[in-house]
């Protein structure tokens, strides 16, 4: 029944989805779907904890991925609850990579590891335990890096201890690149044949690696700060132009550059008056490129390095820019905004307040924005359409339209004491009920930098979905194998 009702969700053939950071393999931040032309709150999905992960969106966009605090989520894109999957350690900064042939999606966790994920229900059908980097002062495994999935069959993506590329359908680790011993935080980018991998390191070089091998075939150094192992000087992903195989990428040197991708040697650099962590966005027909940076401006520039135009946003942007296929340019900002501009005038469109500081890219998505914010609560937020015209619940306009404050006391008090009576009764009652279907409670998992990496065995993906899902078929395989 669950499958039927995704399907019943999905639009039409046409869809693309936004199914990788970035949009896709080049990482360039385009689509040819448009997307919304107003700052219409469809709805919005609590997701408990903080996040700078970016939501992704299945190809038949029937569902919506994005990770938080405490794990991984797939929302259904009418704004339901679809799966959970609780991770060790919690946190899931790594957008995730959807693949249709293997049914999986996959994504990176602060613990180290790489998860392979079924994309319908959340089960865990394999997982890859990185290690911690040889220089810098943070010794454990982490993942900020968002996966690139290549024919569908290969993924890379940066861990704590280098590149890393593995097989799709078993996780299996073909190859590790060692970026000098440092940790890769961008995330890798493919070229237009799928042969070169293309990553920024904290060693503060830009590298080309072999795809197949895991070889390097160039390596250029940005004029960051190599002193520091801990500083991510090119925390900027890659992006390839679909012209010429251009390699865009900013760097903490405030300054974007362009690399000839088959040789590695560089175009131009274009001065920003900040830094650049966030990734540059490419037009498709690759005449401009735009790039935001750390002080809150927004440039766009020439495929020659030449300025086109720049807008200031007032505050910090972390955030990467998307274009859709009508020249709308969507970015999200530190003042809690999604600004809407004009890719050929860099005017403002239209803007949304959703209180809450947003450090991901927005997924487009047929006439639609996901966006994930960051605060004490994290939502993801569904923008287009002609639903509700609400503000999110976090919006300094948002305020009780009326009772007295002791009523209001009251009523949550019986509230709270309600809660309490039922979650007395699903432990004490319902707990051996759980279990006489097969069904076990999450039980907290514990683990520091010596111990053995947890397996994840699947069985905390989508708790009250996954019951009647036993009942129904006590033969559904749960977990799977632990690379």
């Amino acid at each position: 029944m669950r499958a039927a009702f995704l399907l019943a969700l999905a639009p039409g053939a046409a869809a693309v989805g936004w199914s990788q950071f970035r949009g896709g393999p080049y990482r360039d931040g385009t689509t040819t779907t448009v997307g919304p032309k107003a700052n219409n709150l469809l709805w919005r999905f609590l997701l408990r904890g903080t996040s700078q992960g970016a939501p992704t969106v299945h190809p038949d966009e029937s569902m919506v991925y994005v990770g938080g605090t405490d794990g991984f989520y797939g929302v259904n894109s009418d704004g339901t609850f679809g799966w959970y999957l609780r991770i060790d350690k919690g946190v899931v900064n790594s957008a995730a990579a959807v693949s249709t042939k293997h049914n999986l999606v996959v994504f990176g966790g602060m613990n180290g590891g790489i998860y392979g994920v079924d994309a319908r229900t959340g089960l865990t059908k394999w997982t890859v335990w990185t290690k911690g980097a040889a220089k810098g002062s943070r010794t454990t495994p982490y993942i900020y890096s968002s996966p690139v999935i290549s024919n569908d069959d290969i993924a890379f993506v940066g861990a704590a201890d280098g590149l890393y590329a593995f097989e799709l359908a078993s996780g299996r680790v073909k190859w590790i690149f060692d970026a000098k011993g440092e940790p890769v935080w961008s995330s890798p980018a493919l070229s237009a044949d799928q042969m070169t991998v293309y990553v920024g390191g904290i060693d503060n070089f830009v590298h080309a690696v072999d795809a197949a091998t895991g070889t390097s075939k160039w390596e250029w150094e940005t004029g960051g700060f190599p002193d520091d192992p801990d500083d991510p000087d090119v925390d900027s992903s890659p992006a390839v132009s679909r012209r010429d195989g251009t390699v865009y990428v900013g760097s903490f040197d405030n300054r974007l550059h362009a690399i000839d991708g088959g040789s590695g040697q560089v175009k131009w650099s274009y001065r920003t008056n900040d830094d650049v962590i966030s990734s540059p966005a490419v037009a498709r027909d690759g005449k401009t490129v735009y790039i935001p940076s750390t002080s809150g401006v927004v440039h766009a520039v020439s495929d020659k390095g030449e300025k086109r135009w720049s807008t200031d946003l007032g505050h910090a942007v972390m955030a990467e820019p998307v274009l859709d296929g009508d020249g709308t340019l969507y970015i999200g900002d530190d003042d809690g905004k999604v600004y809407a501009l004009d890719a050929k005038k860099g005017k403002i469109l239209w803007s949304h307040d959703f209180g809450d500081k947003v450090r991901g890219e927005p997924a487009v998505a047929s006439g639609r924005l996901y966006v994930a914010t960051i605060n004490s609560d994290t939502f993801l937020h569904c923008i287009g359409g002609a639903g509700s015209s609400h503000h999110s619940s976090s919006s300094k306009d948002d305020k009780d339209g009326g009772g007295s404050a002791f009523g209001t006391f009251v009523t949550w008090f019986c509230v709270l004491i309600g809660l309490g009576v039922v979650a007395y009764a699903a432990l004490t009652i319902g707990k051996p009920y759980l279990e006489e279907h097969g069904f076990r409670l999450p039980v907290v998992q514990r683990r520091d930098a010596f111990a053995p990496a947890p397996v994840d065995d699947g069985t905390y993906a989508a708790p009250f979905v996954e019951l009647q899902e036993s009942m129904i078929d006590d033969n559904k395989p749960r977990g799977g194998a632990v690379v």
